[in-house]
């Protein structure tokens, strides 16, 4: 019926409607996607589609439209709508150096067509990146700030998106996918603020276009060289890294080319200090990356573009403690890692309305690492902060006495893995009509993995993993070498029932080599114009992820895929639905609300196996604290997590989300938003719902600019969450350790030492997982950046401080237990303090 209502109520409006169809193209040819095209004085717009071509529907009369993009000089054109008609109009744009002082794109973001069916859209411009304050200029931080994003921690840039964890997001860069975006241990993101043209997350429901994964689609695409100017360089750095950017043009085929470089430097400013502290000894090189990004950009005929990108980057770590460190905890690491990304697109059009490209490419993520130590020094010592001095002076005095002496726990192992992905996708987009449009595609990927695994973990360790059956299993040793293809169709058609409503129905077909599995994948989203400023918007789609080595780095969770019972696997699976409806008060002003709801089924999960725990009594009456107190271990029938995968899981997560969003203007030349989200996110095993690891119900974001003056700025953001959920103890117990004897069969008991028995802390089994919840989450971050014009060239100077009020956000919550009065003593562990950052940037 509602069909029919929709079919009534516009059909005047076409009789009064006329449709503009134009290209955008810079002073080369070559067309510009992105372009914010305003309609005046109508105050509406569009955004030019991959090809530079747009479409609006306008009432008939006479328009002024202008074209603008970061990068370029504006585009004028005035044209006449005559109802019934179609008229055609091309823009050409010339690129130009951007001022550092000029702010009107900031807060600006690209206005979502009514047309555009996709719900849970967010588009964010390049420099909302540098500026937002806490973010350290980078641009998975930023995203965490947007409703319905959530952190990890304050060291992950990570992206925890509606309920899912973030090995279930799609990463990509120019339309090419990489499976480890972080740098320097998920602190940072591979993403240069400096080379970002366009950033789009989709949130949920997105189309059939993207597939093998459950959550959201981040794809950020990097920005052509400056084709105006031969050679033109940009300098930034900061107390913590360097990026410098040149770029130009090419004497040939118009084409550009533009040549980055980062570098962190906290080894090199904070090496040499922990070495006079005396805390590592020998060679240091502490947390630092490099990476170098290249991309160029030609366009040989008219209808002919093609560019080639490539990224490297080495992560690198090395340390040992030193003999005078102040604690008896040490560590010896050594960690390195690669990305490496080369990608070519070629990019056709024929003829208006019909486009096609092609993309190639080789990814590499590898790395090797090695580690030891011994620790546990608070456990073993039962207080806080025990120093070296301590520890030695208590081992002295033991070994006079006779006594055992105490051994902290110790651990030692090697690894290393190689991901690695070569890849082919063809797509093609074919206007068949002025109201429908055919896109279709077909990609074809080749993945080889390689994993390798040795650890050797104190008994006791391994005592006290035994002590939480809720603690994921690694294997002590583990090799492996898999490849197998993956394959992935899909068509998608755009169809215009009405000037006021728009379907695109999709279709999608995987075929997951891992799993030697197809799965369709149909997908349906719709929007419907109430109003000219008001669009509501609604999806429901299917999901799937195929599981692979390559995505475990994400899940912090090992799985042994070569196991015969992991033959069976089936990939997970999610279903999107999704509403929302958003209303533009003014070119300045944007409210959003969205409601969703996701179901998750075939979730991969450890298998929980029957198996045997050793459990011991308290003879009543007793002192607990002596070993003769207690009865014998003996073995009883008990739950324990493998390494075996199973599709032992299902989940939902649902909620409502509201954005209201400021865009820059001269006359309020304050922008930013404020987000409101409730959310909530289950997980089910064997029967038991439990509260999802990072469930939080409510988050509050505001993020705000104000332009002051033409030479100073101010950013803040200020974030509250809820706590997350969090598993509290139950009790105690002593730790009982398992060996062999002689025959080789098991022998268990009681751990001591020289106080007696050593006792460990009880969290339950799954019943008693996450019901806890730690602290709400509150951080406010502050940002001034202040523009000058020194030596003929242009600078800008910032103050970045994080947490600037000192909120001792907790991450996590350890437990001791006091060996005088065995009561558990709680060790919260704290996020990042007040940190303030300061740097400069030149364009020369």
């Amino acid at each position: 019926m509602w069909w029919v209502v929709a079919l009534l109520v516009s059909c005047p409006l076409l009789a009064q409607q006329g449709t503009v169809v134009g290209v955008v193209r810079d002073t080369a040819g070559i067309p510009l996607s992105g372009v914010s095209i305003r309609v005046e004085p109508l105050g509406v717009g569009t955004v030019s589609r991959p090809g530079g071509e747009f479409r609006l529907e306008l009432p008939a009369g006479s328009y002024r439209l202008e074209a603008r993009l970061l990068g370029y000089e504006p585009g004028r054109v005035t044209v006449r709508v005559e109802a019934g008609k179609t008229q055609r109009v091309a823009l050409r744009l010339r690129q130009r150096v951007i001022s550092l002082q000029e702010v009107r794109v900031l807060g600006r973001q690209p206005v979502q067509l009514p047309e555009d069916t996709r719900p849970s859209l967010i588009a964010v411009e390049p420099r909302q990146v540098k500026y937002r304050a806490g973010a350290v200029e980078d641009v998975l931080r930023t995203l965490q700030a947007l409703p319905g994003v959530l952190a990890v921690s304050d060291f992950s840039s990570q992206l925890v998106i509606r309920g899912s964890t973030p090995d279930q997001n799609l990463i990509l860069i120019d339309g090419f996918e990489v499976f480890n975006p972080y740098r320097l241990y998920g602190l940072v993101s591979m993403y240069n603020p400096e080379t970002v043209a366009d950033i789009q997350l989709l949130t949920g429901g997105f189309p059939a276009q993207y597939g093998d994964r459950l959550s959201a689609v981040l794809d950020v695409t990097n920005r052509s060289g400056d084709r105006e100017r031969p050679l033109r360089a940009h300098v930034a750095a900061s107390i913590v890294n360097a990026n410098t950017v040149l770029e130009g043009r090419l004497p040939f085929w118009e084409g550009s080319w533009l040549v980055s470089s980062r570098r962190t430097y906290y080894d090199l400013i904070a090496g040499p200090i922990v070495r006079a502290l005396k805390l590592v000894e020998g060679d240091v090189a502490l947390p630092n990356f490099g990476d170098l990004q290249l991309k160029l950009t030609l366009s040989p005929h008219r209808q002919h573009t093609v560019s080639f990108l490539t990224i490297a980057n080495r992560d690198n770590t090395e340390l040992t403690a030193g003999p005078e460190r102040p604690r008896p905890d040490s560590i010896s690491l050594f960690d390195e890692s690669y990305n490496v990304l080369v990608g070519a697109t070629w990019l056709w059009q024929p003829r208006p309305g019909v486009s096609a490209r092609l993309l190639l490419s080789a990814y590499s993520n590898h790395g090797t690492s090695s580690f030891g130590g011994e620790g546990g020094s608070e456990l073993v010592l039962g207080r806080e902060d025990p120093t070296l001095e301590e520890f030695r002076r208590l081992r002295d005095s033991l070994q006079r006495r006779g006594l055992e002496v105490p051994q902290l726990f110790r651990v030692e192992g090697a690894g290393g893995f190689a991901f690695r992905r070569y890849g082919a996708l063809w797509e093609a987009t074919w206007e068949a009509s002025p109201r429908q449009t055919l896109q279709w595609g077909i990609g074809v990927d080749w993945i080889r993995n390689e994993l390798r695994l040795r650890l050797e973990i104190d008994p006791r360790l391994k005592a006290l993993q035994a002590s939480n059956p809720n603690i994921p299993r690694l294997p002590e040793s583990y090799t492996v070498s898999v490849e197998y293809p993956r394959v992935g169709v899909y068509v998608q058609d755009r169809i215009r029932l009405t000037s006021a409503l728009t379907l695109l129905p999709g279709l999608r077909w995987d075929y997951f080599g891992f799993l030697r599995r197809g799965v369709v994948s149909p997908r349906f989203s719709l929007s419907y114009a109430l109003w000219s400023t008001t669009t509501l918007r609604a999806a429901w789609g299917l999901y799937f992820q195929s599981p692979g080595y390559e995505k475990l780095l994400d899940r912090q969770l090992f799985l042994d895929f070569t196991h015969p019972r992991a033959r069976g696997l089936k990939p997970e699976a999610a279903s999107h639905v999704v509403l929302g409806i958003e209303r533009r008060f003014s070119p300045e002003w944007l409210l959003r609300l969205e409601g969703y709801s996701k179901r998750f089924w075939n979730l991969i999960v450890q298998e929980r196996l029957p198996g045997t725990v050793w459990v011991t009594s308290l003879t009543p009456g007793e002192d607990p604290r002596k070993p003769e107190s207690w009865t014998p271990p003996v073995p009883v029938p008990g739950d324990s997590l493998t390494v075996i995968p199973v599709n032992g899981a299902t989940g939902e997560a649902y909620g409502v989300e509201l954005l209201l969003q400021k865009f820059f203007t001269p006359e309020l030349p304050v922008y930013g938003w404020v987000s409101y989200s409730l959310a909530w996110a289950y997980r089910q095993q064997n029967g038991i719902r439990y509260p999802f690891s990072y469930d939080r119900r409510h988050v509050v974001n505001l993020v705000l600019g104000w332009r002051i003056s033409s030479r100073l700025e101010l950013n803040v953001t200020w974030t509250y969450g809820t706590g997350f959920p969090w598993t509290e103890p139950l009790g105690i117990k002593p730790r009982i350790v398992v060996e062999q004897d002689s025959s080789g069969n098991p022998r268990a008991r009681i751990d001591t030492d020289w106080r007696g028995v050593s006792f460990v802390v009880d969290r339950g089994g799954l019943e008693n997982l996450n019901r806890g919840r730690l602290p709400d989450y509150h951080r406010l971050d502050l940002r001034v950046t202040t523009y000058t014009t020194w030596f003929g060239k242009q600078w800008s100077l910032y103050l970045d401080v994080v947490n600037l009020y000192n909120r001792a956000n907790i991450l996590a919550i350890t437990y001791r237990v006091n060996p005088e009065t065995l009561a558990i003593e709680p060790n919260p562990i704290r996020m990042l303090p007040i940190l303030p950052t300061f740097g400069v940037t030149v364009q020369l």
